[in-house]
């Protein structure tokens, strides 16, 4: 009787012991899935969120492309007379580059191709060249070769989208560099040009993967015929994802099997299906999971042979049980255990947090960019930023950092160096909202204010904060400060978008740290003399360097003065080196040596940081241009357009005519009016009047010249000719003319 009641006390202590045991481990398990589950679902959550982002912006590289091949197709240049096919094709190939350049996709574009149905030549982004040199020198393809193409384009189909296929690219020599290529070829049937448009796929995968996508996962896109245009990764098998598979325009749908569960969505643009492919269960999670659950069942084995000692041990003497506590090595396994498993729980707390902070950082970046044409993500991004807009108002300002000692992208660590300091420096005076790394050495910070006029206060807080932090950072800090707006997610874009036009838009003239988008001041006239920059050309070949340099350097300081924007700076810029460049006549080393000066002023309009620079790497192309000008040698044959122009220059008070000029350069009247019109893009005579009347014109400046005297210094004979020429190309009389400078002088 007595051992069957110490069996039963004995089973009674150690069943409640047990039951509360179990509710524990319960609880914790539950815990454990949750977590876990929670995880997962918002890494695939952000994966979708990114993936659609990358589907958007692939959509809108084909339609970017689309739009360029029906550009250059509309381009009015179709050389019907073979007379005037180089003319054209240069022609085409200006605007051509242009459109190329302003491009959004202009990062992915490797090359564009254009040649017409009769033409042996080619003309690319580069210039023109041999039409079989093209396709069997510059991009070796044993299949897409240049008989391939001709007979592509004679059976005249339309757009069409080759899968990525490897070119050799030849660099110089005999030397070749394998290209990853994705081939867009056709025409929109407006004209009889053949457009080709290489994409390259390195660039284009670069784009996706900075893109941040999970890892395990892999996108890929396929044609309407299901072939593979491109894939983030080498080998993947979708037999059993395509097969049987119909979705029509703008669908989505989900297909699994054991190991992957694949996203595919078919594009309402041209008919490309997308593919992501997700992993069933991350590695990451899974191991995090398996340590978990070993851990757990571990303590639950420890813990089922504690309850069997501690039940037993309740029953003998205290002395004994306090000898066992303090003694036995399993209290400390089981103590360690339970050491390990908080830690492992912290960690994958840790892991949830900072994919929340990622999570929260790309919807926000989301907000900013996405469109509201896209209702159901637009509706998904209000619901989550709704907590953003405490406040009636805010404000977007981008604060970037540029390292003094390098010019490479802040480091990790230096990253939230500047996180630290943007908290620490304007947590305190201002209502900062949130704010991110957003992409190089730029952060965005969101500001809450409640009243339009606390702008000001703003501002001046930036100033100081920027004024300090320099100090402390070996970095140069500038700002961009956008409008006020309300509260709204709309208008998040919006206030994006100022910080965008501010590096466009803002005034040449505004310096300093801070910039201010609401400053921006819109300028209708700037300073752009016709009459001068036209002589330009003919300054350039007589050597006249001095004057040459004196009307650049006036028309940049007159532009400063008008605190014109930049972006009518920047053209006006670019239209002088046009006008400089128009008779030069350079070897091949020295057209490579113009190009890297041309290509190092393209950078520094992309990278603008303050005006001094730009015009630096402005006027280097200029005094390039300028020197080649000026010690261009004679050349034998004279009929050329550095010869022809310089000659009309020193002698155009003379008796000049067509008979005349082919005589000087040995051809006959014909051809070299014929000749003149391909080169300078007008005939004969109406260049020499222009050149004519630029004379005419500093001529009339002096007062006591009279106008038959400079009609007759400038070769016309009859001051009655004179005085009706001078009107046509200019409006005006000449004595009004004189008049006009007198007044405005």
């Amino acid at each position: 009787m007595e051992k069957f009641i110490t069996v039963r006390g004995f089973m009674r202590i150690f069943s409640v012991l047990l039951i509360i045991v179990l509710i524990m481990f319960s609880i914790n398990y539950y815990l454990m899935k949750t977590s876990t589950q929670r995880l997962y679902e918002q890494m695939k959550e952000n994966n979708r969120l990114i993936v659609s982002g990358i589907i958007e912006s692939i959509d809108d590289t084909f339609r970017e492309i689309n739009n360029l091949i029906y550009s250059i197709d509309t381009l009015p240049y179709d050389p019907k007379d073979k007379d005037e096919g180089s003319y054209i094709h240069y022609l085409l190939y200006k605007d051509m580059h242009k459109l190329i350049t302003i491009s959004s996709s202009h990062d992915y574009i490797e090359d564009v191709v254009v040649f017409f149905d009769d033409s042996d030549l080619a003309i690319t982004s580069q210039g023109t060249i041999d039409l079989n040199e093209f396709f069997n020198e510059q991009y070796k393809n044993k299949q897409h070769n240049a008989m391939f193409w001709k007979s592509f384009f004679n059976d005249e189909k339309t757009l069409e989208i080759f899968p990525a296929k490897t070119y050799l690219k030849k660099t110089s020599g005999k030397n070749y560099r394998p290209k990853n290529l994705i081939t867009i070829a056709g025409n929109t049937q407006f004209s009889s040009k053949n457009i080709l448009v290489y994409l390259n796929v390195d660039t284009l995968l670069e784009s996706i993967n900075q893109r941040t996508m999970m890892d395990e996962t892999s996108f890929l896109i396929l044609d309407q015929n299901n072939n593979i245009v491109l894939s983030t990764k080498d080998k993947i098998s979708l037999g059993e994802v395509v097969r049987g598979l119909y979705l029509g325009a703008g669908e989505e749908t989900v297909v699994k099997n054991q190991k992957y569960e694949y996203v595919v969505y078919k594009s309402d643009y041209n008919g490309f299906t997308y593919i992501n492919r997700i992993p069933i269960k991350y590695t990451a999670v899974a191991s995090i999971t398996n340590d978990q659950q070993t851990i757990m069942l571990i303590s639950g084995f420890v813990t089922l042979l504690l309850l069997l000692g501690a039940s037993l041990y309740l029953f003998r003497p205290i002395k004994k049980a306090s000898l066992i506590i303090g003694g036995e090595p399993n209290w400390r396994s089981i103590f360690h255990s339970i050491i390990q498993l908080k830690q492992d729980f912290q960690e994958s707390k840790n892991i949830e947090k900072r994919m929340q902070t990622e999570l929260s950082k790309y919807k926000f970046i989301q907000a900013i960019t996405q469109s509201r044409d896209n209702v159901e993500m637009y509706s998904q991004l209000n619901d989550y930023v709704s907590d953003l807009f405490t406040y009636r108002h805010f404000l977007l300002i981008q604060l970037t950092f540029e390292s003094k000692q390098s010019s490479e992208m802040i480091a990790e660590l230096q990253i939230e160096e500047c996180k630290k300091i943007i908290e620490s420096g304007l947590k305190e005076d201002l209502h900062l909202v949130t704010y991110f790394h957003h992409i190089d050495k730029e952060f965005l910070v969101l500001v809450g204010i409640n009243r339009s006029s606390e702008r000001k206060n703003v501002i001046q807080t930036i100033e100081q904060f920027i004024k300090h932090a320099q100090k402390s950072m070996n970095s140069t800090i500038n700002a961009v400060i956008s409008k006020v707006y309300d509260s709204k997610l709309e208008n998040l874009a919006l206030a994006y978008q100022d910080i965008i036009h501010s590096t466009i838009y803002r005034n040449i003239g505004v310096e300093g740290s801070v910039h201010d988008t609401q400053t921006i001041q819109p300028k209708a006239h700037v300073y752009f003399p016709i009459e001068n920059v036209e002589k330009l050309p003919n300054l350039i070949v007589g050597k006249n360097e001095k004057d040459s340099i004196q009307i650049i350097e006036d028309i940049i300081e007159q532009n400063i003065d008008l605190n014109i924007q930049r972006h009518q700076f920047v053209a006006i810029l670019q239209s002088l080196l046009l006008y400089m460049k128009r008779h030069l006549q350079l070897n091949e080393e020295e057209q490579q040596n113009l190009h890297m000066l041309e290509l190092e002023f393209d950078s520094s309009i992309r990278n603008y940081k303050n005006l001094e620079d730009l015009k630096s790497t402005f006027m280097q192309v200029v005094k390039y241009i300028l020197q080649k000008g000026s010690h261009a040698k004679a050349q034998d044959n004279k009929l050329n357009p550095a010869f022809i122009a310089q000659y009309i220059e020193l002698h155009y008070m003379d008796n000049l005519y067509l008979e005349h000029m082919a005589s000087v350069t040995d051809t006959s009247p014909k051809y070299f009016s014929k000749y003149f019109k391909n080169a300078f893009g007008i005939n004969f005579i109406e260049y020499l009047h222009r050149v004519r009347i630029n004379h005419a014109k500093e001529y009339l400046k002096n007062e006591y010249m009279t106008i038959a005297e400079i009609g007759e210094k400038v070769g016309y004979l009859n001051a009655t000719t004179f005085a009706s020429t001078f009107k046509k190309y200019t409006g005006l009389s000449p004595s009004n003319y004189r008049e006009k400078i007198i007044n405005t002088g």
